[in-house]
């Protein structure tokens, strides 16, 4: 199984077959597991307000991207396709993903710190003027932080418990 071969030539009808079933691909991999050559199809909700997925659309889009990939004749070697979520605490990639997840909860690391914390959870309430705000507590106390996307460090999503 090639990698290259599948994101050279067929992302493009991945990512359409994807988006017929509300998806965008999220990450593409090939994982070795149990002695088995695994093509893994990462993806997340096209609309950012879903927060849980379809699993019957998840089975859809593994029907139709197998019957794609069944017809690619250079991947000769037999592997599995698995089609499945990115997960609820996937890392945020882009500035577009943040800003389309206001109320969300988040893990962050700043690269400056905030009160001498650089890692803490927070939920981000605004977008505004290139810069997102962010709700969170330190030590019990309330507190608001503006940062702008080169001040992330990291970020991924996180689940409020």
């Amino acid at each position: 199984m090639s990698l290259e071969i599948v994101k050279d030539k067929y992302l493009d009808n991945i990512k359409e077959i994807l988006s017929e079933s509300d998806f965008l691909l999220y990450e593409l991999n090939i994982v070795n597991d149990f002695e088995s050559t695994v093509l893994q199809v990462l993806v997340e909700n096209k609309d950012a307000n879903k927060k849980n997925m379809d699993f019957d659309l998840l089975i859809k889009a593994n029907e139709n991207l197998s019957t794609l990939l069944d017809d690619i004749k250079e991947l000769k070697d037999p592997y599995i396709l698995e089609v499945a979520s990115a997960g609820a605490e996937r890392v945020v990639r882009t500035l577009e993903i943040l800003k389309s997840n206001v109320g969300s909860y988040f893990f962050l690391k700043t690269i400056n710190p905030i009160e001498t914390f650089t890692e803490f959870s927070a939920t981000l309430t605004e977008f505004k003027d290139d810069e997102f705000i962010f709700d969170f507590f330190i030590k019990g106390r309330p507190k608001k932080v503006k940062l702008k996307w080169d001040d992330i460090e990291f970020i991924r999503f996180a689940i409020k418990f």
